[in-house]
């Protein structure tokens, strides 16, 4: 089968609806004649050709219906809704933590606690260490006064300051050692309360707000009334 090689009958098949009555007369008496021509007609504008599909698809889009915004962006939420608990909850879990830190930022942090005791070597160069402790280090993150207890038993009692003295002050920068007396046992605990240096509160009104504490059984503040002076919430640190 021979092929049209006229490019100016190629274009007239192309723009077949467009042309007049006596040039659509003469392309229609070579379709006859070129079979070649005639499949490029049928392809192109045929029920099945690419003009066709075309005209399909450009009357598909102008069916497609426009969509009201707020359908739209109900439609965004029911898909975002669990991303949008996920960060609700960790919204609130910083929430909680700013809160908690807030509130214990004044309590005294302790950056060093050591327990120091004596030591001794026999003829045979052996050592001993003595099991009562002989003092304590602390270094705390602030500039804080010391109240040291030792409980044993049914005994209570404070060994620093002792009688008449003034609390002993440790603070961030070198650590603090804090001698200690010769315990009533060596079975016996040591509690340190560590209060801000700027708090009030007197000698005896910190024993009293501890020894109530102590007796009672608790080591924290109790809820309602703050038992601690001037509601000051002091640092413990039990040894052993």
């Amino acid at each position: 089968m021979n092929r049209c090689i006229d490019l100016d009958v190629g274009q007239k098949v192309l723009s077949y609806d467009l042309l007049d009555s006596a040039e659509r007369r003469d392309l229609d008496s070579h379709l006859v004649q070129c079979s070649a021509c005639r499949d490029f007609l049928r392809q192109t504008l045929g029920k099945e050709g690419a003009f066709d599909e075309l005209a399909l698809r450009s009357w598909r889009m102008s069916r497609r219906q426009r969509v009201e915004p707020h359908l739209w962006i109900q439609e965004r939420l029911r898909n975002l809704w669990l991303p949008f608990l996920v960060i609700t909850a960790a919204v609130g879990g910083l929430v909680v933590w700013v809160a908690r830190r807030g509130a214990d930022e004044h309590l005294v942090q302790v950056r060093r606690f050591a327990v120091m005791r004596p030591a001794a070597l026999d003829s045979l160069g052996t050592p001993h260490i003595d099991p009562s402790p002989e003092a304590l280090v602390v270094r705390t993150d602030r500039d804080a006064r010391a109240y040291v207890y030792e409980i044993h038993d049914a005994m209570l009692r404070r060994i620093l300051p002792q009688t008449g003295g003034i609390p002993p002050e440790v603070g961030p920068g070198e650590a603090s050692e804090l001698h200690l007396p010769k315990l009533e046992s060596n079975q016996s605990r040591l509690l340190v309360v560590l209060v801000p240096v700027k708090a009030g509160g007197s000698v005896d009104e910190w024993d009293a707000a501890v020894f109530g504490q102590l007796r009672a059984g608790k080591k924290a503040p109790t809820t309602g009334a703050d038992p601690w002076p001037e509601g000051v919430r002091p640092t413990l640190r039990w040894y052993p």
